[in-house]
């Protein structure tokens, strides 16, 4: 297999759950440096990916998706997983 092909797999993914995986690591960060606890971040994480949701469905302001949310708590998780290992 190609290394270049495999380098632009992350192209396969819609921009809209880029973003999504983005705001996820951003947000898990920021809890994780205020909080320092991985059980709340993992619940505020949960909580904040399926919040963005519900107030897009609530507003009418965006197109509500499941894996919207799921993208969301991925990107958390990448940093609830390195505080872990460390």
């Amino acid at each position: 297999m190609n290394i270049y092909k495999i380098l632009r797999y992350p192209e396969i993914i819609p921009c809209d759950k880029r973003l999504h995986f983005i705001l996820g690591v951003t947000f898990s960060f920021i809890v994780s440096i205020i909080t320092g606890n991985i059980y709340i971040e993992t619940i505020s994480i949960v909580l904040f990916g399926f919040g963005i949701e519900l107030f897009q469905y609530i507003t009418k302001s965006g197109k509500v998706e499941l894996l919207d949310a799921v993208a969301t708590i991925i990107g958390g998780l990448f940093i609830i997983v390195e505080q872990i290992i460390r």
